[in-house]
C-alpha cells in the first residue's frame, strides 16, 4: 500500500488509554501536538490495526490492552515515524475514528478508535478508504507526475473526523452528489415473479422513482435513473450488453455513489428478506480485463494506457481498492438503516461477481430490496406504505454516507490550515 503523510511539527505521544464496556472498547492516544496519521490493518490472528504516525516523538514502549485489544506495540518507521500495532484479543471492526483537538483545560490532541465486536470481515470493510492523489501516486512510482494529469474529483487519503465537525460540514458541502440509480431488469427482461403475478422489473421501477423523488426532494443530489420505463429505448436486448451500458452510464454521469435495486428470488418461498451486495475481491482483475478489452482503461478520467503497464495496473488497483472499501461503508449504512424497517436476511452483507458493480472508481451496491418469491415479501413490495419507509432508509443512508465522506474531507483539511 502506498501512503503519504502531510508534513507537519512532530507530535509526543503521552500515553494510550482503553474504555472497554460489553460489546466495546475505545482505544485513546493522547498526543502533545496534531499528528499525522493513517490507519489500516488485516486479519491475522484474531486481526490487527496499524495506526501509521508520520512524525512522532515519545515514549512508545508496548501496553496491555482491555477489551477487545490484546496489546499496543511500537516500533519506529524511518529517521521519525512511528507504527503502532493494536492487537485484537477479540475480533472487532471500527465504528468510528476522530480527532479530538485542545480545548480549555485539555492541552492535548487525543486520537480515538472505537471498535465493536464483529467478525473478519467486518473488520476488514471497516477500514479506512486509502485515496491518495493518483498525481502524487504516479510520482512515487515513476519518478515524474504529470501535475496536469491529476484529476479534480479525486482526494487524499480519507481520516474520518471528530463529531463536532458534523454541522459545519453539512452546512459548507459546496458540490452537488451525483447518485445513479438503477432499477434492475426492465424492457424484455422482466426478471423474477412473484406468487400473485408481481414482477421484478415493476417493482423496481417503481421503487427507484420513489427514492428519486425523495433524494430530489431534499436537495443536494443529481439523480440519474439508469431507465426511466419498461419502454425506455436505452434498453437492449441483449443482457450482457445492457449491464455493461448501466455501468458505463454512471460513470460517464460522474457517479458519485450508484445503487442498483432488485427484488430477489429462490425456490424456496419460506425465505424471505433484504440484503446487499458489493463486489467480490475475486472479481477485481474481470473488471481490469474487461476495463482493457473494451479500450476504457481508466480510472477518475485518467487514461492509464498513456502509462506503462506496471503503472497503469497500479493506479487501477489503487482505485478499485478505494471503491471497494467506500462500497462496503455504504452498505453497513444502509444495513443499519434498513435493519427494523423492513425484514432482513441473517447475513445482510453479501458479496459476489456482478457486472453492474464492476466500475473501478464508482462506489456501488445491489439491494436486494426483498424476496419477491415470498407472499409476505411480494405485497411490502408492492405496498406504498412499506415502500415509502424503505425507501426513506435508503435516502437517509445516503445523506449519512456523503455527511460522513464531507466530516471526512474537513477533518484531513484541519490540521493542514493549522500549520
Amino acid at each position: 500500500m502506498l501512503t503519504l503523510f502531510s508534513v507537519g511539527r512532530a507530535a509526543e505521544l503521552l500515553d494510550v488509554r482503553f474504555g472497554p464496556s460489553a460489546d466495546a472498547t475505545r482505544i485513546v492516544f493522547d498526543v502533545n501536538g496534531a499528528p499525522q496519521y493513517a490507519v489500516s490493518g488485516d486479519d491475522l490472528g484474531e486481526g490487527r490495526l496499524f495506526v501509521d504516525f508520520a512524525d512522532l516523538n515519545g515514549a512508545t514502549a508496548a501496553k496491555t490492552g482491555m477489551g477487545h485489544v490484546a496489546s499496543v506495540s511500537f516500533a519506529r518507521e524511518g529517521r521519525a515515524g512511528a507504527r503502532a500495532t493494536v492487537k485484537f484479543k477479540k475480533t472487532a471492526k471500527i465504528k468510528e475514528i476522530f480527532l479530538i483537538e485542545p480545548s480549555p483545560g485539555v492541552a492535548k490532541h487525543r486520537l480515538v478508535i472505537d471498535l465493536v465486536t464483529a467478525d473478519k470481515a467486518g473488520l476488514l470493510a471497516s477500514l479506512p478508504a486509502r485515496k491518495d492523489d493518483i498525481a502524487a501516486i504516479i510520482d512515487q512510482v515513476t519518478g515524474d507526475a504529470p501535475a496536469e494529469k491529476a484529476p479534480a474529483r479525486i482526494a487524499n487519503a480519507d481520516i474520518p473526523p471528530a463529531p463536532s465537525v458534523k454541522d459545519s460540514a453539512m452546512a459548507t458541502k459546496a458540490e452537488r452528489q451525483v447518485v445513479v440509480i438503477d432499477p434492475g431488469h426492465g424492457g424484455r427482461d422482466p426478471g423474477s415473479q412473484g406468487q400473485s403475478g408481481t414482477y421484478e422489473r415493476t417493482v423496481t421501477m417503481t421503487a427507484a422513482l420513489e427514492l428519486k423523488a425523495l433524494l430530489e426532494k431534499r436537495g443536494g443530489y443529481d439523480v440519474v435513473l439508469t431507465r426511466e420505463s419498461d419502454t425506455d429505448k436505452r434498453i437492449i436486448s441483449s443482457q450482457r450488453d445492457e449491464l455493461a451500458r448501466r455501468e458505463s452510464l454512471a460513470r460517464a454521469a460522474g457517479a458519485d455513489l450508484f445503487i442498483s435495486l432488485h427484488a430477489d428470488a429462490i425456490s424456496q418461498p419460506a425465505v424471505r428478506g433484504a440484503s446487499v451486495y458489493t463486489l467480490s475481491e475475486e472479481s477485481t482483475a474481470r473488471s481490469a480485463k474487461i476495463a482493457k478489452s473494451q479500450g476504457d482503461y481508466q480510472v477518475y478520467d485518467v487514461n492509464l494506457k498513456e502509462y506503462d503497464s506496471v503503472v497503469g495496473d497500479i493506479l487501477f488497483d489503487k482505485a478499485q481498492d478505494t471503491t471497494m472499501t467506500k462500497s462496503s461503508k455504504f452498505a453497513e449504512i444502509l444495513i443499519n438503516n434498513l435493519s427494523g424497517k423492513t425484514p432482513m436476511l441473517n447475513r445482510s452483507h453479501r458479496q459476489g461477481d456482478l457486472r453492474v458493480l464492476l466500475a473501478p472508481d464508482v462506489p456501488a451496491v445491489l439491494l436486494e430490496m426483498a424476496f419477491i418469491s415470498n407472499a409476505k415479501d411480494e405485497a411490502n413490495l408492492n405496498s406504498p406504505v412499506w415502500r415509502s419507509r424503505t425507501m426513506g432508509a435508503v435516502a437517509d443512508s445516503i445523506d449519512a454516507y456523503f455527511e460522513s465522506e464531507s466530516r471526512q474531507r474537513q477533518a484531513q483539511l484541519a490540521p493542514a490550515a493549522g500549520q
